[in-house]
């Protein structure tokens, strides 16, 4: 799961961004943890406590220490973090480069351009192929899991949907317990919607939502259980917070 702090000390403006970043992470299906900082001070702190995040939103005028000042700080023992500053000012292009900025994001802040930069982050810096080892008849498979549209199980049988290379379907089975996937993948970049207990989908492929069921780009139904409608709900909630 990523880990990805966003660091702004004017709270409506701290607020949107969030707001922002959990629509786009939902639209991109991405599996990720946002916490907010409301101060250099406060990130390093926290950066000190848990451990270094994946990505960081910066906005760089901020009382105390400002964005280049934390982003300095946090350079002299993480040089794997993305960062990502937000501002509305240009003047500190120069002491930008030192700390190996990724992108700049303008005031005020758009959907657009948040999801561009964070496609792009993903794209260049993570993984997308993490994929999702299984084996059968003695032999092993390692299937991306962007390419994974489902798993389906019946009883042990796991039944994979995949969209295969140069959009051809591909499937494949083996045995587990859909709830051992489920645990498996929780973990990765990319993120799963249960919809139905013998269902787990990359919500990357649905591509039409309503309150009791969705449809595939394959064309596939699926009925929305009960004991999954508001969790499937607040997913698309996200997508509309904005």
């Amino acid at each position: 799961m990523l880990r990805i702090g966003i660091c702004e000390d004017i709270t409506q403006e701290l607020q949107q961004l969030e707001n922002i970043v959990a629509a786009v992470l939902a639209e991109l299906s991405l599996n990720a943890d946002v916490c907010c900082f409301r101060s250099g001070e406060e990130l390093l702190y926290e950066l000190e406590e848990s451990g270094s995040m994946d990505i960081l939103f910066l906005d760089i005028q901020m009382n105390g220490l400002n964005g280049v000042e934390t982003a300095r700080a946090i350079r002299q023992r993480d040089n794997r973090a993305v960062m990502i500053f937000v501002s509305a000012y240009d003047q500190y292009c120069k002491e930008l480069i030192e700390v190996q900025p990724f992108a700049f994001i303008d005031k005020p802040v758009s959907e657009d351009r948040v999801r561009q930069v964070l496609d792009h982050v993903m794209a260049v810096c993570f993984s997308m192929k993490e994929g999702y080892r299984f084996s059968y008849r003695k032999m092993q498979y390692n299937i991306p899991l962007s390419e994974i549209r489902f798993f389906q199980s019946d009883k042990r049988v796991v039944r994979i949907s995949t969209s295969g290379k140069g959009g051809i379907e591909e499937e494949y089975v083996f045995y587990e317990k859909l709830e051992k996937v489920e645990k498996a993948i929780a973990q990765s970049g990319i993120r799963f919607l249960r919809v139905r207990k013998s269902f787990l989908v990359n919500p990357r492929y649905i591509v039409t939502y309503g309150a009791n069921g969705i449809v595939l780009d394959n064309g596939l139904k699926v009925e929305i259980s009960r004991n999954y409608k508001e969790s499937v709900k607040q997913y698309y909630l996200a997508l509309l917070r904005v």
